[in-house]
């Protein structure tokens, strides 16, 4: 199975030859299940649907904004919970669907944790966590993915990988970075997904902010048989008529072989 996540930056720079940028890095990747971050209602209603090829997508709109998580998969959605909607999960922006492939059932949830607190951030990622350690006896493989607007060093991914606590929480069973551990066992490079450097974005301009990390996909370590056979970045290239690339963000693609399938 091909899993991504991409934040396609809700902004009007270039806004025109942009989207048929995102349109076509989401073509080129050709993932079974993507997810993304910062879409607002026009971009999934007239442009993502109209011009994509998945026929299950869902789209979460936040309650006091015009943006939203959204999801396309290849295989039929069977339900989708947006946290955002309820407070006993501290109104976290995260969107869950669960769908059956094969002789499995999949959860999978796409998240955008707040940039600028880092209270909020823990508390969402707590409530995240809990909410999908919850569901039990609903899925065989639980995914997490996203952008968590933290690097590999943060509370947030040391909470998910078993490294640490918040607020007395801890994350059990924990989860695996695949990004992470795939660059480790192979011995590759963990690339950065908000590029300050060489994105155009911020090309010329920034000073201060060091590439990081931010955007990720973990799976649940609950001992279910798995392979990870691929991962890396996607997005890098840069349009000739409006000198961006297609998001602020790269995207995160893996590839990953499940024993049910």
């Amino acid at each position: 199975m091909r899993i991504a996540t991409y934040n396609v930056w809700n902004e009007n720079k270039g806004i025109g030859g942009r989207f048929e940028q995102i349109i076509q890095e989401i073509i080129d990747v050709g993932a079974d299940i993507i997810a993304l971050q910062e879409v607002t209602t026009k971009f999934f209603q007239d442009i993502l649907t109209q011009n994509i090829g998945y026929q299950y997508c869902e789209f979460s709109k936040y309650i006091d904004e015009d943006e939203g998580l959204a999801i396309l998969s290849k295989y039929p959605i069977e339900s989708c919970t947006f946290l955002h909607a309820n407070s006993d999960y501290s109104n976290s922006k995260a969107q869950n669907i669960l769908f059956k492939c094969g002789k499995s059932r999949f959860s999978f949830t796409n998240v955008h944790i707040p940039c600028d607190s880092a209270r909020e951030k823990e508390q969402q990622i707590v409530a995240i966590d809990k909410f999908i350690h919850k569901q039990k006896e609903k899925a065989d493989y639980y995914v997490l993915l996203g952008d968590f607007n933290s690097g590999i060093n943060s509370s947030i991914h040391r909470f998910l990988t078993g490294e640490q606590t918040i607020n007395n929480e801890e994350s059990i069973p924990y989860w695996l970075d695949i990004t992470g551990n795939y660059a480790s066992l192979h011995n590759l490079p963990l690339l950065p997904t908000l590029d300050c450097i060489n994105n155009p974005r911020w090309k010329g301009k920034n000073t201060i902010y060091a590439p990081d990390n931010v955007d990720r996909i973990y799976i649940l370590d609950n001992w279910a048989a798995m392979k990870f056979v691929g991962a890396g970045i996607f997005g890098t290239d840069i349009s000739p008529i409006n000198n961006l690339s297609a998001s602020d963000h790269y995207g995160v693609v893996v590839d990953v072989e499940f024993d049910e399938l």
